[in-house]
């Protein structure tokens, strides 16, 4: 046994280890950190004001001018110290309101104060300035039957709402409340192409375009839309450009005076021409990424593989004196705390699926070389890794691609970061990733290039569309289905009997549950289909995001003519969200050990176990017995063949059915067009969880389900690998849209 006197590492390792910043980091951190989140009207105003007067132009030109607007009037703020500019809202960690999606929630929780007003909730809370609220309340009036959220639920059948609002089985909150994101932008391309090339080859487009054509009017409002976009994000650079130049001159530190006229003339600049040095890079990228999210409040608004888009920028100005290593930190630290301010409100039913707010701007490092298959670690890696370290920000989130060849310095700098405790950066396998994307049609050189998008999932920037995150899939939710013949236990509601119109007290082999399992989840998932082909037809009809569209693959959107919704990337695909897998795997593998090979239990005995939430004492032997019993069979995640197969066949059932359905997108350009699986979870295993009821695992009622395809917590008891090994046998290669495994360790466990 280890005493107290004995560890000498404490738990917050990473508040042990003390960062390295300027003091012009960490007076910005201090800064940063010191406001607490809040609400800001300015994207609801302006983008309300544009609405109102071009309901006669096509959606997409609309969205472009009210981003125009929206630019061109909201507030401009400037951190203290920063060398870079912009800004999301009228504050640092601020979130701007997007009525066009939703307002039930924003009436309920801001109006009506249900179930929790924004600055009194139990977390996640939002500061609301009250002088705001009746401006609010006319704009919500506006909204009010307009919405996105109200035209995807007039599109779905009921059986569907009522799989999520009475089940619990799928749910679509996260895409009917905000934006799609979930793409990476070709920053390398932005940065040596400028906005301005857009809009030349934009006008040029239009010249070409054959009004004839039955496409001919889309592709006209595509173009007009993109040099609006392009034109407002320019604009908005400019109008940084006077903010900084007024401060500049009542500035009395003539060292920062230099800083503040020196920005002004960057962002007179970039984002429209291309980037001359490491600075002007950083600045285009941050205009560009803070202006999308502007347009759209979206997750996964990505950074690519951020290492070899700055590569060039900063080696050449390293080997040539005029940038140094440090300042290249510094930059590279102050972009991370720009980013970090972004905020968005959710609704608090929708809090419970993303705690910690994650964003998921991810950030890629590592990795080969498409051209050369060789490692493609660069300085620009490391100083990212160092970043990383001293600024110790939630977001941007960060990803290395892991591979045999890479530097053993860079394997040990990963480790080296990873060990701080703040999960940065995640690991991505090469060989599964690229393996599994070419098994959907990717090119070797396209998918060597892949980066993180969202959560866990690959895609090459420039290149990807669609929308790798889509409607959460509880897998638990449908065995627990099928074990009551398709009767909820907590709702009551019954969408789908199972074929045999049994239930686990009447299944007369592990092969009926199996079948009964099966069919539930395919039921479900076809469910889940339908609601996110409703939800991307209401985005293509209604909100379809010029400034996305153009940032996100610009090379084929600009040859097509056509947005991301319309069929504008070379790939695109719809991604899923499975949750529960190892709670399907362990109750599978204890129904047929306890039920049908050992005969330990009846089905009955266990099926009112389950139902008593394994409480009752009345029974012989008891629930608490019962559940004892339970838990004491094997596990997925401890290296055992019986159950960890069977955790590898639930998926495979789930990554070869959803491919079986086409989005939206499919036969209108693309390669893909169809559904294809993951394993990320965020935190939605929690609120899962308070819809499934005890399972045969053990696990009582309401408790969060496992995550991603890890291991139920506290069940891999016997070591790192063991469980690795577990998760290996699933198939990995299926797992096109993302493979996730979380894997925690305290300092104290890896002791000698």
């Amino acid at each position: 046994m280890i005493t107290e006197e004995k560890i000498t590492e404490p738990l917050n390792f990473q508040f042990e280890i003390q960062p390295v910043r300027s003091n012009r980091i960490e007076h910005m951190l201090d800064y940063v950190n010191s406001i607490q989140a809040g609400v800001c009207i300015d994207r609801a105003r302006y983008f309300t004001e544009s609405y109102r007067i071009t309901e006669n132009l096509p959606q997409i030109v609309r969205r472009a001018k009210a981003l125009e607007h929206t630019l061109q009037n909201m507030s401009l703020y400037l951190l203290p110290g920063s060398l870079l500019l912009g800004n999301q809202a009228s504050h640092p960690n601020y979130s701007p309101l997007f009525p066009e999606f939703t307002t039930d929630f924003l009436k309920e929780e801001i109006f009506d104060r249900t179930p929790y007003y924004p600055p009194e909730r139990p977390a996640d809370r939002f500061v609301i300035d009250e002088a705001i609220l009746p401006e609010l309340n006319s704009i919500l009036e506006y909204w009010n039957g307009r919405t996105h959220k109200a035209r995807v639920y007039a599109r779905l059948p009921k059986e569907a709402i009522s799989a999520q609002n009475d089940i619990g089985a799928i749910n679509i909150l996260n895409y009917v409340h905000g934006g799609d994101g979930h793409f990476a932008p070709p920053y390398k391309w932005h940065i040596d192409h400028g906005l301005g090339y857009i809009i030349r080859t934009a006008k040029q487009k239009l010249l070409e375009i054959d009004l004839t054509a039955p496409d001919g009017c889309d592709k006209k409002a595509f173009y007009e839309a993109s040099i609006i976009v392009c034109r407002a994000v320019i604009g908005w650079a400019h109008r940084y450009a006077d903010f900084v130049e007024a401060k500049a001159a009542e500035e009395t530190d003539p060292v920062r005076k230099q800083e503040l006229f020196s920005m002004a003339e960057i962002s007179r600049w970039v984002p429209e021409h291309p980037a001359r040095n490491f600075h002007e890079a950083l600045q285009a990228v941050t205009y560009i990424q803070l202006a999308i999210q502007v347009e759209d409040n979206a997750q996964g608004v990505c950074l690519g593989r951020f290492d070899q888009v700055m590569a060039a920028h900063c080696e050449e100005e390293l080997r040539s004196g005029t940038l140094t290593r440090e300042k290249a930190l510094e930059l590279t630290q102050n972009f991370f705390v720009m980013l970090s301010v972004i905020e968005r409100i959710r609704s608090w039913a929708d809090t419970a699926f993303f705690r910690g707010k994650p964003i998921f701007q991810n950030l890629t490092i590592g990795g080969v070389n498409p051209e050369t298959r060789l490692d493609a670690t660069n300085e620009m890696s490391y100083i990212i890794l160092d970043a990383i370290q001293n600024t110790r920000t939630v977001q941007p989130s960060h990803y290395v691609r892991w591979h045999k060849t890479a530097p053993e310095k860079f394997k040990m700098k990963v480790a080296e970061t990873i060990r701080l405790g703040t999960g940065f950066p995640a690991v991505a396998n090469d060989e599964v990733y690229m393996q599994a994307m070419m098994n959907r049609g990717y090119t070797y050189k396209d998918a060597a290039d892949y980066c993180i998008i969202g959560c866990a999932e690959p895609g090459p920037p420039g290149l990807r569309g669609g929308r790798t995150g889509a409607a959460w899939y509880s897998l638990a939710k449908c065995l627990e289905m099928a074990l009551y013949n398709g009767n909820d236990p907590l709702s009551g509601k019954i969408l789908h009997p199972n074929s045999s119109n049994k239930d686990l007290s009447t299944f007369e082999s592990y092969q009926e549950v199996w079948n009964a399992f099966s069919e539930q989840a395919r039921y479900y998932l076809k469910l889940e289909v339908i609601m996110d082909n409703a939800i991307d037809k209401t985005y293509e009809e209604f909100i379809d995001e010029p400034l996305s569209g153009i940032m996100a693959c610009p090379e084929t959107t600009l040859e097509r003519g056509q947005s991301l919704k319309k069929g504008g990337a070379k790939y695109d695909f719809t991604g899923n969200q499975t949750i529960g897998l190892a709670n399907v795997a362990n109750s599978l593998f204890a129904i047929k050990k306890l039920v049908f090979d050992e005969k330990t239990l009846t089905g009955k005995q266990l099926l009112h176990a389950m139902k008593t939430n394994f409480t009752d004492l009345t029974t012989d032997p008891t629930g608490p017995e019962i559940q004892q019993i339970c838990i004491a069979v094997p596990k997925y995640g401890n290296d055992t063949d019986d159950v960890d197969l069977i955790a590898r066949d639930a998926l495979i059932l789930v990554c070869e059915e959803f491919p079986k359905y086409k989005n939206t997108r499919y036969g209108k350009g693309p390669i893909g067009g169809v559904f294809q699986a993951s394993t990320t979870t965020v935190s939605s295993n929690t609120p899962f969880g308070q819809s499934v009821g005890a399972l045969p695992d053990g696990r009582n009622a309401n408790a969060p389900l496992s995550d991603g395809q890890s291991p139920f917590r506290g069940t891999d008891t016997l070591g790192p690998t063991a469980a690795l090994n577990s998760v290996s046998k699933l198939n990995l290669v299926l797992l096109s849209e993302g493979s996730l495994y979380n894997m925690k360790l305290f300092p104290a466990d890896l002791k000698d």
